[in-house]
């Protein structure tokens, strides 16, 4: 018999001397908090916004409020709303979904999506000097244009997460007044190139962004992407990445490079499970910490929402989480905040 982290009652009948004996089994692998621990398939443990933000200015923990509810349950579990009440919400701050392309025409989307003010619309000119004609709201890495629109639908499920206008409609983004830098670099079928990836962080980095979201990633190393990822550190960017969804003992890549730069992210569930799918933390450690990523609510392009699960959707998470943090003290520098997640998460 299989056993997961949980009570289990049992009651064992003997019918020959009609007796019944009830016990109770306890198992648990994890801890009620892991105090900066790393363990094997969780990493550091979920994420804790209140606990994180709190941390990078100085002052204890905020005071616990009350749950959102719903399909905020995510937001609940990494404790954002604690701190919003703050007034912490990711104003200021801009996250580079580099991933399928984004609806930037959604409703709960249009109003944080970044725009390059250096940029006139339309006019056929590289007006900033960037290198990249007309990039208005960001670049289409696959079709080398700035066309960052998503038929997937991968990338702006991605986006709801982090910045979804808090409006009463659907989902409330967890940085909900932080920006949103569309990057495609994954096509509409969901694939792309690990050269397209590195192009789409070093657009990101040269542009603005403070954070960069990768809700993608394949079973081997790249030296364009590593190098691109060090690059991102250098400036000053933070890179959360997704670990994966084979069920590996370990992350692959980029969220492998996490021994170094940025943070990995593996999924858990409602009751903080860590998903089947999700692959874990790995023997040698890295920062890698958990975050909501089943069932996860949040917009799809047309004006639509829908539930989508997999590392993809708890590393938004955790991208948010970062975005707030830095909302609240913008002189983090990555090694820190890269410190505060794993040393604030909960096992």
């Amino acid at each position: 018999m299989l056993f997961k982290a949980d009570t289990y009652d049992f009651v064992s009948e003997s019918n020959e001397n009609n007796n019944t004996f009830a016990f109770q089994i306890t198992v648990n692998n994890k801890s009620s908090g892991n105090n900066g621990k790393y363990q094997t398939d969780i990493g550091y443990g979920l994420v804790n916004a209140a606990a994180a933000v709190a941390k990078g200015i100085g002052k204890n923990a905020f005071a616990n409020i009350n749950n959102l509810g719903g399909n905020n349950w995510g937001a609940d579990l990494v404790k954002a709303p604690e701190v919003w009440a703050q007034g912490y919400t990711g104003k200021g701050i801009t996250v580079a979904v580099i991933d399928t392309g984004v609806d930037t025409k959604h409703v709960d989307l249009s109003a944080n999506i970044w725009k390059n003010t250096k940029e006139i619309a339309g006019n056929g000119i590289d007006d900033d000097g960037n290198g990249y004609i007309d990039d208005v709201n960001g670049w289409n890495f696959v079709n080398n244009n700035n066309n960052i629109s998503d038929v997937q639908g991968h990338g702006t499920h991605v986006a709801g997460t982090i910045a979804a206008v808090k409006n009463n409609i659907g989902v409330t983004g967890i940085a909900y007044n932080a920006k949103i830098m569309p990057v495609k670099v994954l096509g509409d079928d969901g694939y792309g190139t690990y050269s397209g990836i590195a192009k789409g962080i070093r657009y990101a980095v040269n542009n603005g962004a403070n954070v960069i979201n990768l809700s993608l990633g394949g079973d081997s190393g790249n030296l364009e992407l590593q190098q691109a990822i060090e690059y991102a550190n250098s400036k000053g960017v933070f890179v959360v990445m997704a670990s994966g969804n084979e069920g590996y003992s370990q992350p692959g890549y980029p969220a492998y490079y996490a021994k170094k730069w940025g943070i990995a992210v593996g999924s858990v569930n409602y009751n903080n499970d860590l998903s089947y799918f999700s692959n874990r933390a790995g023997v040698d450690p890295l920062a890698y910490v958990t975050a909501p990523g089943e069932n996860i609510y949040s917009t799809t392009p047309g004006n639509s929402y829908g539930y989508k699960s997999g590392t993809s959707m708890a590393t938004p998470h955790v991208a948010g989480v970062v975005a707030l943090m830095l909302s609240a003290n913008p002189n983090l520098t990555p090694a820190q905040v890269r410190s505060i997640l794993t040393s604030t998460a909960t096992a």
